[in-house]
């Protein structure tokens, strides 16, 4: 998607003339002296492999935020600092935002998300090759990350040179495929990953519309959760028809654009999988999402990221099924029409202004 540009004092090298041997060096000294030694002896393993390489010549450049796991953090999850230095790499670089994210006085929304430095193709399918994002809020207590389903606590603040260190309680853990997102119990989404299961498409009895999910590009998938499945079970809301399925479910997705929650009242045109149009409001009790004009859901739980785009708990059923072709065509086309162009995201994902844009040439 596209966005506006940051200042471009932004993109400025924060240490000229260093290298990214030096500037990792200093690094880790840093890190090993505010008692992050945990972290350090991670971000030394940067050195051991090319992608490892690449996290520490992009970080020598630019303003970035790093999320930087405590020592007691570390002692408590199964990552190993030494035996794969691919997998650090790939740990450490979700654990860093493009941006600098500190200064309280930016307009924020309630939920923030950065894009991060992970990219690797085994672990992220976003639209465009996007890199994964991370999502943090704040609260009374201060800023705390929406992690697959926890709250983990930012502890304490530092910096090196042109990093903000924000000190967190835990791990991060990556964001899973869609369908492993949709059985985490701490979701409630399991009926709908039984619904999406079962059904399949005519021509096709081994590929289920679960499978379709898993494998597209960029995708916003508005869930009901168990009790709004139940309660369109139990009133007849839900047809027994799979093509008619198709199409309803079609109505909760956006196929081809992940669109987070900062991007709900930015007053552009969403259209469905099945090419009906969403429709948002706020509003004292919270945010509700309509298809094509049929009943209000409310959204329960924002952001739930997943490896190939977002999730957004709705506590009903959208009871919409009707289909438009050629309006889902063109909406896919378009969003893939976009996707295509490269970003430079050095802010909030969705709150302008954030990026610098250069249209690809093919």
């Amino acid at each position: 998607m596209l966005f506006s540009s940051l200042a471009l004092l932004t993109f400025l090298p924060a240490v000229f003339g260093q290298s990214w041997q030096q500037y990792l060096d200093g690094l880790v000294q840093a890190l090993n002296a505010s008692n992050l030694t945990s972290l350090a002896s991670a971000s030394a393993a940067l050195n051991s492999s090319s992608e490892g390489q690449l996290v520490a010549e992009s970080l020598s450049t630019g303003n970035w935020t790093v999320f930087a796991p405590n020592n007691q953090a570390f002692s408590s999850t199964p990552v190993n600092l030494t035996s794969d230095a691919s997998s650090v790499g790939d740990l450490l670089s979700y654990h860093v935002v493009h941006g600098n994210f500190t200064d309280q006085t930016s307009p924020y929304p309630t939920i923030t998300l950065g894009r991060t430095l992970l990219n690797n193709s085994s672990l992220v399918q976003l639209e465009g090759n996007d890199s994964q994002v991370l999502a943090w809020s704040k609260g009374t207590t201060g800023i705390f990350v929406l992690n697959n389903g926890t709250i983990v606590s930012v502890v304490n603040t530092t910096a090196y040179q042109n990093l903000q260190i924000l000190v967190i309680d835990s791990v991060l853990k990556l964001p899973q495929t869609l369908s492993n997102t949709l059985v985490n119990s701490t979701y409630e989404l399991t009926d709908l990953a039984g619904a999406l299961l079962s059904i399949k498409g005519p021509a096709d009895n081994s590929t289920t519309l679960l499978d379709v999910l898993d494998n597209a590009h960029g995708i916003t998938l508005f869930a009901p959760n168990n009790s709004a499945i139940a309660t369109a079970n139990s009133s007849g809301g839900l047809p027994s028809n799979a093509t008619t399925l198709i199409s309803l479910f079609g109505n909760h997705v956006i196929d081809g654009t992940t669109v987070y929650s900062s991007e709900f009242s930015n007053r552009k045109n969403y259209t469905s999988a099945s090419g009906e149009p969403f429709v948002f409001k706020t509003n004292s009790s919270g945010t509700y999402v309509s298809s094509a004009g049929s009943n209000w859901a409310r959204i329960m739980r924002s952001d739930v990221l997943t490896s190939n785009g977002v999730v957004h708990v709705l506590n009903s059923v959208l009871l919409d099924t009707k289909i438009d072709l050629v309006a889902a065509s063109s909406a896919y086309q378009s969003a893939t029409s976009v996707a295509a162009s490269l970003t430079t995201e050095t802010g909030p994902v969705g709150v302008a202004p954030t990026t610098t844009t250069t249209s690809t040439t093919t």
